[in-house]
């Protein structure tokens, strides 16, 4: 009896500790959905009883899900796929590798906020949210997705991303998670992080067109979404900005070894092949089975995707894929084809099967497989390498170009460009992987690498949001990056200030010299420029040879320079003969004449300028006459 009290009370306890989770999931692409839902299914299978609501355009649209599986509640939203093709998206190849990158990104953002309008706006969404239903966490894909947020803050609890496709540059601005343009090339742009310097360029360039469209286009559209739909619920909505604080973990579909090694916070956590089944959950059909079992060398699975069209080729590679199955009868194919009928010109191989949907990671787990023809998608990369099937790749986006180049380089596929599908091409490819044992070998090492036996990435994921839901949120596992805006977490704000010292230190000291040496120089001009102007009056008077008032004739003026000349030469030679009769040479007079006219005194008669100057000069011819006389008075004996 009282094993059964405690046997109740467990089970009683396990329902009531259970979480009620609130799962949205956007994305028009199945891929995603599959990713998701497999994390949903494990944490209803968990010891913790947690409960499920899922809301998505694929809801219980899954091949092989025909059975609802118990505690997941799903909501079917209609009308996103037509949506996403009146926005200028397409699933099919041509159009997908017509679009540039500015184009495909800018329509990219537009589609993905429409989207999201009209999640928001379904009858089923609305219903829900007014039901008065209390959750306890919500998991997201946050790829465009970002009003979405609006539910936590709605429901007052922590949120949980899942990114399927890996990091990208929106969901490391979210967690604050640092991102190099050097290191970290951009999704839309086939690069892998090896880049040159030309390579590092563009990816700047397309690092900075994410960031300031994802600012100043996608967030602003983005907050007009969630004003629209939760301003009604709430009567004060926070900044939209601050609706990131909830978010507490992020659950990346990549892998170090797989992808490159790269630094990631603490609450984002690498969980690669994350939606791989086990062995014993994977089942085939009965006649699909027995087609495959009957093939002579094997069977070879082509699929370009959960999206992409196979069907939508253009007639001119269909032709050549087809012949090229025809003449490889020794294989049995099967091709992905979404129409009912098969509307092509020429007939279908008996060796080729095709369906509209395949259980992919069934068939690609069944030993008969021997290859796998792939655009290289993430989960299709993962499924392969879990059967240890060899790629041969048609890559038709950036980020499959780029995973395409990866596992060449691991050794296990080989690549034939979209724009270069031949015949001999497609042909020496399936005989290379065929035929060639060492692709299988590489693979199975590769597999080792990245699919742990001890603990499976499910598990992984289901330990972090149980870590989430115990603590009320993860505070402790949060940076505080994402609190800081483009300028604060770059630096620039930094940069400017220690440029503007720099500036400072050098120019202030330079300009301090300039004024210092420009106050001296008009100091010093202004107290040498009254001698200048004294001397200059000076000599003006002495040249004026009496009153500046008085008038001179052009002739008294012509006499006066002639007399003065004469005189002039008439001291020189006295002075020269007196000279010539000294003893000795260094009796020479050095007293300089004294030319200074004297004052101008005035007297009772006029005195003409002429006798004036006479009598100067005759006053310095007698003090020179008795300087050299007195040098010369020094006795024979003497000498």
């Amino acid at each position: 009896m009282q094993i059964l009290q405690v046997f109740l009370a467990t089970l009683l306890c396990g329902f009531v500790l259970g979480a009620n989770i609130l799962a949205v999931f956007p994305s028009v692409w199945k891929s995603h959905y599959l990713f998701g839902r497999r994390l949903l299914q494990e944490l209803v299978e968990s010891r913790r009883n947690h409960s499920v609501t899922l809301i998505s355009p694929h809801a219980a649209a899954q091949e092989n899900a025909d059975v609802e599986i118990p505690r997941i509640r799903e909501l079917r939203i209609e009308g996103l796929r037509e949506n996403w093709l009146d926005m200028g998206m397409s699933f099919e190849a041509e159009e997908m590798r017509s679009q540039s990158v500015m184009e495909r990104f800018t329509r990219l953002t537009y589609a993905g906020t429409t989207n999201v309008d009209i999640l928001l706006s379904d009858p089923q969404v609305r219903k829900l949210l007014t039901s008065g239903e209390k959750f306890d966490l919500l998991i997201v894909d946050l790829f465009l997705s970002d009003a979405l947020l609006g539910l936590a803050f709605y429901y007052g609890i922590p949120t949980v991303a899942i990114s399927p496709t890996g990091a990208n540059s929106w969901l490391n601005n979210m967690f604050g998670n640092p991102q190099s343009s050097s290191l970290d090339p951009s999704n839309f742009l086939p690069f892998t992080e090896r880049m040159n310097t030309r390579q590092r360029i563009l990816n700047s360039l397309m690092s900075t067109f994410e960031r300031l469209t994802y600012n100043f286009f996608h967030l602003i559209s983005q907050q007009s979404v969630y004003t629209n739909h939760f301003e009604l619920l709430v009567k004060e909505l926070p900044l939209y900005r601050d609706l990131t604080k909830n978010l507490s973990l992020a659950l990346i579909n990549s892998h170090p070894g797989l992808h490159y090694p790269r630094a990631y916070l603490p609450n984002m956590v690498e969980v690669g092949g994350l939606h791989l089944s086990d062995s014993n959950e994977l089942q085939l059909g009965t006649h699909l089975l027995s087609f495959m079992e009957s093939a002579p060398s094997g069977v070879i699975y082509f699929s370009l995707g959960a999206d992409v069209q196979t069907a939508q080729l253009p007639q001119e590679k269909l032709s050549i894929i087809l012949d090229v199955f025809g003449h490889l009868k020794e294989f049995h194919f099967l091709l992905k084809w979404e129409k009912e009928e098969f509307a092509v010109d020429q007939e279908l191989p008996e060796n080729v099967m095709i369906a509209d949907w395949w259980p992919q990671q069934a068939i690609l787990y069944h030993p008969q497989v021997k290859m796998f023809i792939s655009s290289c998608g993430q989960l299709s990369v993962w499924e392969s390498i879990n059967g240890q099937k060899p790629i041969l790749a048609i890559p038709i986006l950036a980020d499959q170009e780029v995973m395409a180049k990866r596992l060449q380089h691991h050794g296990v596929s080989l690549t034939v460009g979209y724009d270069s599908i031949a015949y001999d091409a497609l042909l020496h490819g399936i005989r290379q992987l065929t035929l060639n044992t060492s692709y299988v070998e590489k693979l199975g090492q590769l597999k080792n690498r990245l699919i742990s036996k001890d603990s499976s990435p499910a598990e992984k994921a289901v330990r972090k949001i149980q870590l989430v839901l115990d603590s009320g949120g993860a505070d402790f596992l949060k940076s505080h990056a994402n609190t800081l805006n483009f300028w604060r977490a770059e630096g620039v704000d930094v940069l400017l200030i220690i440029t503007l010292g720099f500036c400072g230190i050098l120019i202030i000291p330079f300009l301090a010299i300039c004024i210092i040496l420009r106050k001296s120089y008009h100091s010093q001009a202004g107290q040498d420029q009254p001698t200048c102007r004294t001397n200059l009056k000076v000599v003006g008077r002495v040249h004026s040879y009496g009153d500046p008032g008085s008038s001179k004739s052009a002739k008294g003026t012509e006499t006066l320079r002639r007399t003065r000349s004469a005189q002039s030469l008439s001291a020189r030679s006295s002075s020269s003969s007196m000279s010539s009769t000294s003893q000795s040479p260094s009796t020479a007079s050095t007293t300089p004449l004294d030319l200074t006219p004297p004052p101008l005194i005035q007297i009772a008669g006029q005195v003409s300028p002429l006798q004036l100057y006479t009598k100067t000069m005759e006053r310095n011819y007698r003090r020179t006459t008795q300087n050299e006389g007195s040098h010369n008075d020094i006795s024979p004996d003497e000498t």
